[in-house]
């Protein structure tokens, strides 16, 4: 009952090497603490951007963008999708924008159709398109960072096709105005 037993020793993890720490820690915290990718002013960009860190647009894309957080700034045109967690622009963006939190500052211009989980539209942005909250922002995040290569198409809304609308009816005829005879006033009799 009151025996003595030997202690156990405290169990100590297998030493790691200090090159596998660096490498396992750095690895964590690089993509929060490293700073972002900016793209300047004075710079065109042609193609896609792809980072898991974040991007800072001051200058000009033509092409899409995937990275967990994108800032587009106020002298900045994005020809192209935006994709992230976290955007905000202040900028001009042709093309879709998809993620978590999206921010359109006062000097925001955009054309293209938002796909949100939360949107903030201050006073003065410009926006023409169409606003959607949707549930499976992460899985539209997710299967755009899978493809890389294209942005996903969103699913049309219930009762809309993507085929070229048809008229109602047959086409309106165009009405043709004759002239009076001459010496006459129309209708009358001479």
């Amino acid at each position: 009952m009151f025996s003595k037993s030997k202690p156990e020793a405290p169990a100590t993890p297998a030493p790691r090497s200090l090159g596998a720490a660096a490498a396992a820690d750095g690895a964590a915290g690089a993509a929060k603490n490293a700073p972002p990718s900016i793209i300047s002013g004075s710079l065109t960009v042609t193609g896609d951007l792809d980072s898991t860190g974040d991007i800072q647009v001051d200058g000009a894309v033509e092409g899409d963008i995937r990275s967990h957080k994108v800032t587009i700034g106020e002298a900045a045109r994005v020809r192209g999708a935006v994709m992230a967690d976290h955007i905000r622009i202040a900028g001009a963006v042709e093309g879709q924008i998809t993620g978590r939190e999206v921010t359109l500052t006062a000097s925001a211009k955009v054309l293209g159709d938002i796909y949100h989980d939360r949107l903030a539209i201050e006073a003065g942005a410009h926006m023409q398109g169409l606003c959607r909250r949707v549930e499976d922002v992460e899985a539209r995040l997710k299967a755009a960072r899978e493809e890389k290569g294209a942005a996903p198409d969103p699913a049309p809304a219930p009762g809309v096709s993507d085929a070229p609308a048809k008229p109602a009816g047959p086409a309106p005829q165009r009405a043709e105005a004759s002239a009076p005879p001459p010496g006459g006033s129309p209708g009358a009799d001479v």
